[in-house]
C-alpha cells in the first residue's frame, strides 16, 4: 500500500498537459501526452493516429487489473506519505488518504490512468451549489452559466439529443453568442459528446461537420448563427465499448459542473455540483487529455490558471453564477423580496418562476401516478441546495479512462460489498429497480440490478443481511416503486457517501460497462457538511427511504405481494438478446446511460 518513489515522483512533477499544451497551443494535446511522462511508461507508444494514440497513452497495462492494488490497511507512514501526493491545501482525513492511497497505486501501472496529469490528480475546492432534480433545472444552470462566459466554454456531454436540454444549450450558444458580439471578443467554445459511427474504427476523434450539426438528430445552431463564438465540436469513441460517458463543463477556468445528466430528455431524477477552486484546473486538463485532438482555435486561457474570485468564495446568492431560477420552495418569493432590497444581491433577466417548485410533481400527476405529499415541510422538494459557507477542501479526481476491448475480470463493487457487510459495516443501497444497461444481461456482464439483488442476499448470513440495506428508487412524486421501464421517473445520480465525510459525485455507474470501458469523470471530497447536505437532498427529494427491498432482494408492497414489473430480464436466452441489442445501442450512442 505504500505510495512507490515512481508515484511520489510523478504527483510532484513541474510538467502537466495544460502548461504543456500552453507551451505549444498548435500542437495536439494528445500527443503531448504520448511523451510527457515517457520515462514512466513501460513500454514505448507506437506512432499512429488518434485513436492509436489515444490507445497508446491511455493503456490499461495487464488484463488483472483489479489485483494489482495491494491488499491491507495502509500505515500511518502510508498515509503521511500520500498526503504529500496532492495540492489540498489542509491535511484530509484518514479516512481520505486511505482511498487516495488506492488511487495513486493505478499511477504505479500508467501514468494517465486517472485520465488527468499526475500532479493535478490531489487537489482542493469548495462546492457552491448542487441540484438534485430532473433534467430542465440542471440544464437552467449550464444555460446561466454559458451566457456569462467572458473567454471559453468546455463543455462535454456522453449523449446529445436534439430535444428541449439540447434547445436550451443552443439558445445559451446563441445569446453568448449575441453578448460576445456586442462586446466585440469572440468566445472561444469547445464542445464533445458520443454519437458512435463506423469512422471510429480509424479515427476515434471526429471533428463534427455543419452537416450533423445540422441533422434532425442534433440540430446545433449554425456556426454563421453564432457569430460571436468560435465552435468546435468533437465526436468521440473507442471503439468497440469505449465510451464517452463524461458529463462536465467548465467555464473561463472560474467553476466547472459535473453532472450524472446527458442532454437529452429523460424522466430522470439527476444530480449536478458546482465546483470552484483549483479543481477547476484538474478538470480542465481531464478536458485536454479527451479532446486529444489541435484545437483551431486554442482555448485562450490555457496560459491563465485559475484565479479565487475577488473577496473569496461567495455562496447562496451572493455568488456570480446564481439566478433566482435557484429560489425553489415555500421561501422562494420572500428571499427574492429581500434580495431585491439589497442591491446587487442578485443575478436574472427573467424575473423569479416559483411555479417551477411544483413542475416535476404535475408532471407525473398528469400521467396518472399516484402523489402522496410530504408529511412536513423538512420533507419538501428541495431540489437546490445552497451549500452552508465552507473553506476550500481536498479533493480528487477518480477518473476512468475509456477501454474498447471486450472482456472483464471481475465484479468488485459487488465483492467491496458483500465484504463490508460481512465486516459489520452498514451499506445502504439506491438503485432503480428495472433500469439496466441492456448489455448487463450478457454473460459475463455482472447481471441486471433485479438479479444482482436477489444474489447479494444469497450469499449472507441472517445477520450479515441486516446490514445490507438495499432500496428500489421511488420518486417524491410516487407511492411505490415504478420500473424503469416505464419512463415514468427513474434516478440517474451517481453519489456514494462513506462515514458521512467522504463523497464521490459524478459519471460513473457501478456496472461492468462503466467499471472496465466507459471514460467517466468523478470527484472525491473530503467534507462532512457537505456529505451532509449531499445525503438530506436525497432523502428530501425521493420517498426511496421509504421502500426498503426484503432480506431475499425482492420488494413487497404493504400487503406482502412483490412488485408485478421489478422481474427484469434473466440471463437466459431472452437475456442475451436483450443484451446485444442493448450493447448495440450504446456502441451507437443511443443508450441513454
Amino acid at each position: 500500500m505504500t505510495v512507490s518513489n515512481k508515484v511520489y515522483s510523478l504527483t510532484h512533477s513541474q510538467k502537466t498537459l495544460t502548461a504543456a499544451f500552453a507551451a505549444s497551443p498548435t500542437s495536439s494535446p494528445g500527443y503531448l501526452a504520448k511523451t510527457l511522462y515517457a520515462e514512466h511508461h513501460k513500454k514505448p507508444i507506437s506512432s499512429g493516429g488518434y485513436l492509436e494514440t489515444f490507445m497508446g497513452v491511455l493503456q490499461h497495462g495487464s488484463a488483472s487489473e483489479t489485483q494489482r492494488i495491494p491488499s491491507g490497511e495502509p500505515t500511518q507512514a502510508d498515509l503521511d506519505r500520500a498526503a504529500e501526493c496532492g495540492n489540498f491545501g489542509s491535511r484530509p482525513s484518514d479516512l481520505f488518504l486511505k482511498i487516495y492511497c488506492d488511487v495513486l497505486a493505478t499511477l504505479d501501472t500508467n501514468p494517465w490512468a486517472g485520465v488527468v496529469s499526475p500532479p493535478l490528480l490531489g487537489s482542493r475546492g469548495v462546492v457552491n451549489l448542487s441540484i438534485i432534480s430532473v433534467i430542465p433545472d440542471i440544464i437552467q444552470h449550464h444555460y446561466d452559466c454559458i451566457v456569462r462566459a467572458e473567454s471559453e466554454v468546455f463543455l462535454a456531454t456522453n449523449f446529445w439529443q436534439a430535444s428541449k436540454s439540447a434547445s436550451k444549450i443552443c439558445d445559451a450558444l446563441l445569446e453568448l453568442s449575441r453578448r460576445a458580439t456586442k462586446r466585440g471578443k469572440k468566445v472561444v467554445v469547445k464542445m464533445m459528446y458520443d454519437r458512435a459511427n463506423l469512422k471510429m474504427l480509424t479515427e476515434s476523434h471526429i471533428i463534427v461537420d455543419d452537416a450533423e450539426m445540422a441533422s434532425d438528430e442534433v440540430k446545433l445552431p449554425k456556426r454563421s448563427d453564432m457569430p460571436g463564438i468560435d465552435f468546435e465540436l468533437v465526436n468521440f469513441h473507442q471503439p468497440v465499448f469505449g465510451t464517452f460517458h463524461c458529463k462536465f463543463m467548465i467555464v473561463d477556468r472560474k467553476m466547472a459542473l459535473l453532472n450524472s445528466n446527458n442532454i437529452q430528455d429523460r424522466p430522470n431524477m439527476e444530480m449536478m455540483i458546482h465546483l470552484e477552486g483549483p479543481i477547476v484546473d484538474s478538470l480542465y486538463d481531464t478536458a485536454l487529455v479527451s479532446w486529444f485532438r489541435p484545437m483551431h482555435p486554442p482555448l485562450p486561457l490555457l496560459n491563465t490558471g485559475y484565479r479565487p474570485p475577488k473577496g473569496g468564495y461567495k455562496f447562496g446568492m451572493n455568488n456570480e453564477y446564481a439566478t433566482t431560477w435557484i429560489l425553489d420552495g415555500s421561501k422562494g418569493a420572500e428571499l427574492f423580496k429581500t434580495l431585491q432590497q439589497e442591491a446587487g444581491g442578485i443575478h436574472d433577466e427573467t424575473g423569479i418562476k416559483e411555479e417551477r417548485k411544483i413542475l416535476p410533481l404535475l408532471d407525473l400527476q398528469m400521467q396518472g401516478i399516484p402523489y402522496e405529499p410530504p408529511a412536513s415541510s423538512r420533507d419538501e422538494y428541495t431540489p437546490h441546495i445552497l451549500h452552508t459557507r465552507h473553506g476550500e477542501c481536498p479533493m480528487v479526481l477518480v477518473n476512468r479512462a475509456p477501454n474498447g476491448s471486450p472482456g472483464n475480470p471481475a465484479i468488485p463493487v459487488v465483492e467491496g460489498i458483500l465484504n463490508a457487510v460481512r465486516r459489520g459495516i452498514e451499506c445502504t443501497l439506491y438503485i432503480d429497480v428495472g433500469f439496466n444497461d441492456g448489455g448487463e444481461a450478457l454473460p459475463g456482464q455482472g447481471g441486471t440490478n433485479e438479479e444482482v439483488s436477489k444474489t447479494m442476499f444469497a450469499q449472507l448470513t441472517d445477520e450479515e443481511k441486516e446490514k445490507l440495506k438495499l432500496y428500489w428508487y421511488t420518486g417524491k412524486d410516487q407511492i411505490k416503486p415504478v420500473n424503469a421501464s416505464a419512463q415514468k421517473r427513474n434516478c440517474h445520480v451517481k453519489l456514494m457517501t462513506i462515514d458521512d465525510s467522504v463523497g464521490i459525485v459524478g459519471n460513473g455507474n457501478q456496472d461492468t460497462q462503466s467499471w472496465y470501458h466507459s471514460q467517466e469523470v468523478n470527484v472525491m471530497v473530503d467534507n462532512p457538511t457537505v456529505c451532509q447536505e449531499w445525503f438530506d437532498g436525497v432523502r428530501r427529494n425521493q420517498n426511496t427511504h421509504l421502500h426498503e427491498v426484503e432480506k431475499d432482494g425482492i420488494y413487497r408492497d404493504k400487503d406482502g405481494n412483490p412488485l408485478t414489473d421489478s422481474t427484469g430480464v434473466g440471463s437466459g436466452f431472452r437475456g442475451v438478446v436483450k443484451g446485444i441489442q442493448g450493447s448495440i445501442a450504446r456502441v451507437r450512442g443511443k443508450g441513454g446511460f
